[in-house]
């Protein structure tokens, strides 16, 4: 079934079903539907930015990025981006997406924390880095249209 949240369609592939249940598993309610968000707002700063990211790697980028926090991931020799980045190229390994595709997430979640870097990368990088710029810190917020906005909190909350 296509989700639709805020003008943004949810791929509907075996990759972001396998991927929401992995991260849904591992995660709080809090950080689950802060990654969604993370997801919706770096779709719509894409939208916004005239960027085409391939959606599922964006979706598995914004799932994952924090998964580094948790319990099940997470390791105390080294910082939770990379502990994150790493369970999703494992994650997309396992699942025969190529060296490169693995690669770019694997950037993305690696350099989510580090402003200034990930804007001038292929648009799945930039992005996941925007989506948590918005969603933890309003960066962009005030650029997407109200109505888009209002739409994607009283969806994604509930999801």
């Amino acid at each position: 079934m296509l989700e639709t949240i805020a003008g943004i369609k949810i791929p509907d592939t075996a990759l972001v079903r396998d991927a929401t249940a992995l991260v849904r598993e591992a995660e709080s309610d809090l950080l689950f539907h802060h990654s969604r968000r993370v997801f919706l707002f770096g779709a719509l700063q894409g939208q916004r930015l005239g960027l085409e990211p391939d959606l599922e790697l964006l979706y598995v980028g914004a799932l994952f990025h924090d998964l580094g926090l948790t319990e099940s991931y997470g390791t105390t020799v080294q910082r939770f981006e990379v502990d994150s980045a790493n369970a999703a190229r494992a994650f997309l390994n396992a699942h025969g997406y190529s060296d490169t595709d693995a690669t770019t997430v694997w950037t993305a979640i690696a350099l989510h924390t580090t402003p200034g870097v990930p804007e001038f990368m292929s648009p799945e990088i930039a992005l996941v880095t925007a989506g948590v710029e918005t969603d933890v810190l309003g960066i962009g917020y005030r650029d997407l249209a109200p109505r888009r906005r209002a739409r994607r909190h009283s969806r994604a909350s509930a999801a």
